[in-house]
């Protein structure tokens, strides 16, 4: 599997954990990083062939604090164009420690995503995490996302495109800190300028109460600016790296004029 297709770890739409498993802790505490015990841990789970539901929360609580090795202090550009940190499970030996729980910030301060490579000289990633679930685990605790969104996606999943009936209440405004952080903001405006060329990005939070989760970021983009519903839905997709996992990215309406978008590079 490419480093692409590895982006959400197995693809799988974001779910609770099973209720007899006990979501990891996700604070930033120097006595805990650096643990060797839990590099053990790391590396038994990553060599397992199967990644069930449980098999996530006792990756991440491993991957957190595990002493981990850093080949490098810059980012290298993975094959879906986007920055990562690599990560090493280190070999047997000396070598400098390090942790994921001391690296997070920096990593989504800078607009970067992780990806964990199971041995020092290993081609192919064991897991990647993009900017936006490393923004989760620093800001909620949580690889998935936002608790509110995850609570909002509880039930049958909606399927095809939504839309909404006329007449239908939608509250709009300018997103807040706590759903679009600022690093996110800084980062997705660098992006749609560079590699989309946008000259001004734009955005906004739409709220309504019969989507699920029932807030999305607008972007002023339409539909009708890519070929295809699969060129639009990858863009979306790919603005998703900045983000929690569990948000929804909503291109501008028709009828929709962008003066209602607020500048991206004003939120930062």
């Amino acid at each position: 599997m490419s480093l692409f297709g590895k982006l959400f770890g197995s693809g799988k739409p974001a779910t609770a954990p099973p209720a007899a498993i006990a979501m990891p802790d996700f604070t930033v505490d120097r006595a805990r990083m650096f643990d060797l015990v839990l590099t053990q841990r790391l590396q038994a789970l990553v060599a397992m062939p199967v990644r069930d539901d449980a098999w996530y929360p006792a990756f991440f609580a491993a991957l957190w604090n595990a002493s981990i090795a850093l080949p490098s202090q810059a980012p290298f550009v993975g094959p879906d164009g986007f920055p990562y940190l690599r990560l090493d499970i280190p070999a047997e030996g000396a070598f400098d420690s390090n942790s994921l729980a001391n690296l997070a910030r920096n990593c989504a301060d800078s607009g970067w995503g992780a990806a964990l490579f199971p041995s020092p000289d290993a081609h192919d990633p064991a897991y990647v995490l993009p900017m936006g679930a490393l923004d989760s685990l620093l800001r909620f605790g949580d690889w998935r996302g936002d608790p509110i969104d995850l609570a909002e996606q509880q039930g049958p999943p909606l399927s095809g495109a939504v839309r909404l009936k006329a007449g239908a209440q939608v509250l709009t405004g300018a997103p807040s800190p706590d759903y679009l952080s600022r690093a996110a903001a800084r980062a997705l405006d660098a992006y749609l300028k560079c590699e989309w060329k946008l000259a001004a990005p734009r955005v906004m939070l739409m709220s309504n109460t019969s989507l699920r989760p029932s807030r999305s970021l607008v972007l002023n983009v339409r539909r009708a600016d890519f070929g295809t519903e699969e060129a639009a839905a990858d863009f979306c997709h790919r603005v998703i790296w900045f983000l929690p996992p569990s948000r929804v990215v909503t291109l501008l309406p028709d009828g929709w004029s962008e003066d209602q978008l607020f500048p991206l590079a004003r939120i930062y």
